[in-house]
């Protein structure tokens, strides 16, 4: 997808399977690019806010019907509209947020924020974020919701995948989060580095990037001059 020598990363697929948008630091800083997902024609760089201070910007989801990317602006989270081609401000504050993503039916997003000094899961309404709700106790990262809205994972601290029921309609609930398994998941490598995990459509198997046992591993052979062996 991409040749250039610049770090490209933390890919999004557009809804209908035909584009991605990523996060590229060609011109220095991190900025998004967006290009056909069959590698066919130029990458588009797609206008950020405030273009000349900020530093960071990374797309961390597009919702379902193509409207809207969830930016990551600085440690702030921004929408940025795809017919207008103008980013909004959505959520500011003394504080950092991270891996948000919409849920299905675009009406709420699911974020972590360290408001009250450590990493917590909350939900707020989206495109107006006129209340919130914390969906994690003790710590959470990393929220995914599944396709049909029903349910929301994250990872603890510890890296267990907890799992939390939830309602969506006029107004957001979610039930006392469960633990599912415990995951290995390996260490992060930059600061755009965001996502470790993926959820299928059913809610019931996970892609994760894991931590490789090698000490398990087949161990390498290297056989010499076997040209030579073949002419025996």
């Amino acid at each position: 997808m991409t040749l250039n020598a610049a770090l490209n990363q933390v890919p999004i697929w557009s809804p209908d399977g035909k584009k991605l948008v990523f996060t590229s630091n060609r011109t220095v800083f991190n900025r998004m690019f967006v290009k056909n997902a069959d590698g066919s024609g130029p990458e588009e760089e797609i206008a950020t806010p405030d273009q000349d201070k900020v530093r960071q910007v990374v797309a961390w989801d597009w919702s379902r019907d193509g409207k809207y990317l969830l930016v990551r602006s600085e440690s702030e989270l921004w929408y940025y509209s795809t017919s207008e081609r103008k980013s909004r401000p959505y959520l500011q504050g003394p504080y950092a947020v991270r891996n948000a993503q919409l849920s299905p039916e675009g009406k709420f997003v699911a974020y972590s924020s360290n408001e009250t000094g450590a990493w917590e899961v909350y939900v707020t309404p989206f495109p107006l974020p006129s209340s919130k709700w914390q969906v994690s106790r003790g710590g959470g990262d990393e929220p995914r919701w599944r396709r049909d809205g029903k349910e929301l994972f994250y990872l603890s601290p510890e890296g267990t995948l907890m799992s939390a029921k939830v309602n969506l309609g006029s107004s957001f609930e979610a039930m006392t989060p469960v633990a599912l398994f415990q995951s290995r998941r390996r260490q992060k490598i930059s600061s755009q580095d965001v996502f470790t995990y993926a959820v299928s459509n059913d809610g019931d198997r996970f892609l994760f990037n894991t931590i490789v046992d090698r000490r398990q591993a087949a161990p390498l052979w290297i056989m010499q001059n076997w040209a030579l062996q073949m002419e025996k």
